[in-house]
């Protein structure tokens, strides 16, 4: 049964465009995911993909930090790069305009620096790349785990990858 106030908060759902996902999940799931917050560090490969069907998938809001200046390589590893942003730009920028493009009901911002208490904001902090050593990973996961949110760690290194996660004490 859910409580006055519960009902209170409940998100309104495009019925339509979430159709399938509604038929999965369930219309409960769908609720919950629309108000999660996501940050997705990296913007490579894993990265780019995540933040890609994160995005379809309709959490409330997703930033995207990655502060590397897009490089001719870079374009074989994520679909949204072009020629154009080469040496201009960083990652993340060139890509956050055409995700927000993806979905209207999800707010995709642009995070320019990323301290690990900024981690602790968002409801689960996806990291693909490590841009700032172990010991600031650490810090991240430490400051999520401190404020019961949820910590990913992922990279695919070439033909192999690893993950990690972290959900504090409710994992």
């Amino acid at each position: 049964m859910v409580s006055k106030s519960e009902a209170h908060t409940e998100v309104k759902i495009d019925m339509d465009l979430y159709s399938r996902a509604i038929g999965a999940f369930g219309l409960e799931a769908m609720q919950k995911l629309s108000q999660l917050s996501v940050l997705v560090v990296g913007q490579r490969g894993l990265g780019v993909e995540t933040a890609k069907d994160l995005i379809l998938s309709g959490p409330g809001a997703v930033a995207i930090y990655d502060p590397t200046i897009v490089k001719i390589e870079d374009l074989s590893a994520n679909f949204y790069l072009t020629e154009a942003h080469v040496g201009k730009v960083s990652r993340a920028a060139a890509c956050v305009p055409i995700l927000q493009e993806l979905n209207p009901y999800v707010k995709v911002t642009l995070l320019e620096e990323l301290e690990p208490k900024d981690c602790a904001a968002y409801t689960v902090s996806v990291f693909t790349e490590n841009f700032h050593g172990f010991s600031h990973l650490l810090e991240c996961n430490e400051a999520t785990h401190a404020a019961g949110k949820g910590f990913i760690l992922g990279e695919c290194l070439g033909v192999t990858g690893y993950a990690f996660l972290d959900y504090a004490d409710k994992h």
